[in-house]
């Protein structure tokens, strides 16, 4: 490809992540989104893999490609232009239940060619305390309203039925409809933007761009990977609640071009919602990983090919249906 080609497209897809982040700002009257920052707006493309990956919380980059995944499992044949997915279980893709991720599918000609995915914490969903945690609950049933995935916008129109029923679960109805609607606006903008890309570029064109960034991010990363000296490090954190003291171990082995992490011999889960959930886990690991190692690397499906992950099911770094995970973004992540 004309490398002047590939650097603009490269460019614009930054360029269209900046405008999704400014529109979720602007719209959004949350201090979460607006002043905490604590958001996250990516791209994806048509199979779900990371495309773009965009500022805000950087944990929540790889759980949005999961969470496209799962859309496209849980959906199949029933994801039209002009939809839009709401989803946030944590035991599916988020990394707890405050985390309110809205996915978008890209059309083009009514072909999929990408998806758009944002998220933010809103300021209430519903758990047995209020606000975004819930340190009482010791089970998921009581840490608030819960999705794996159903569709809030169907070709282009809003279900108020849907919406409704969220609202009607939360405490701060006003401030929680805000960030939704501000969510929508973000995918809108998002949508908008990529669909005139490829109509200026051709689609073919634009999804080769993404391939060779794809391609170009995992040589990079493995590079940058085989510069560093192979070994093996533990560390140990500890964390104490009510009383019980639960241990993380992580162990990092680097062999060549490749990294892997391993959670063996962490604490069985707990009864407290520091637990954090697979992708949870998944996503702390990573986050540090993209401006850490990968500060000069677009950060997309590529560096994430090197990196594997080992996590026990039932223990604190991967626990299983229905412990608790609410406190899991201040707790074990």
């Amino acid at each position: 490809m004309d490398p002047f080609t590939f650097q603009i497209i490269r460019h614009r897809l930054f360029r269209i992540v900046d405008e999704a982040v400014i529109t979720l700002k602007r719209v959004s009257g949350s201090a979460t989104t607006n002043e905490g920052h604590d958001l996250m707006v990516s791209l994806y493309r048509a199979d779900g893999s990371l495309l773009m990956g965009g500022v805000g919380f950087l944990h929540h980059i790889t759980s949005a490609a999961e969470a496209c995944k799962a859309i496209i499992r849980r959906f199949e044949d029933a994801i039209d232009p002009g939809d839009v997915f709401l989803l946030n279980d944590p035991y599916t893709a988020a990394l707890h239940t405050s985390d309110v991720y809205l996915i978008a599918p890209i059309h083009h000609d009514r072909r999929l060619v990408a998806w758009c995915a944002c998220f933010v914490h809103v300021n209430d969903i519903g758990a047995m305390n209020p606000g975004g945690f819930s340190p009482e609950s010791h089970d998921i049933f009581t840490e608030g309203f819960s999705s794996p995935g159903l569709k809030l916008v169907a070709a282009g129109r809003l279900r108020t039925d849907v919406l409704d029923t969220i609202l009607n679960m939360v405490r701060s109805r006003d401030m929680v409809a805000l960030d939704i609607h501000s969510m929508i606006a973000c995918t809108n903008v998002a949508r908008e933007r990529m669909l005139a890309l490829m109509e200026k570029y051709r689609v073919t064109t634009v999804d080769e761009v993404g391939r060779s960034l794809i391609d170009q991010s995992e040589g990079l990363t493995r590079a940058r990977l085989t510069e560093l000296p192979d070994g093996q490090w533990q560390a140990r954190q500890y964390l104490d609640v009510n009383g019980s003291t639960h241990c993380i171990v992580l162990t990092m082995t680097k062999a060549g071009d490749e990294l892997v992490f391993d959670f063996t011999g962490t604490s069985p889960q707990a009864s407290f919602g520091i637990n954090c959930t697979y992708w949870a886990t998944w996503g702390g690991l990573m986050a540090p990983l993209y401006p850490v190692l990968c500060y000069y690397i677009t950060w997309n499906e590529g560096i994430i090919r090197p990196i594997r992950m080992i996590a026990p099911e039932a223990t604190v770094v991967n626990c299983t249906r229905p412990a608790p995970a609410s406190i899991a973004t201040v707790g074990a992540i």
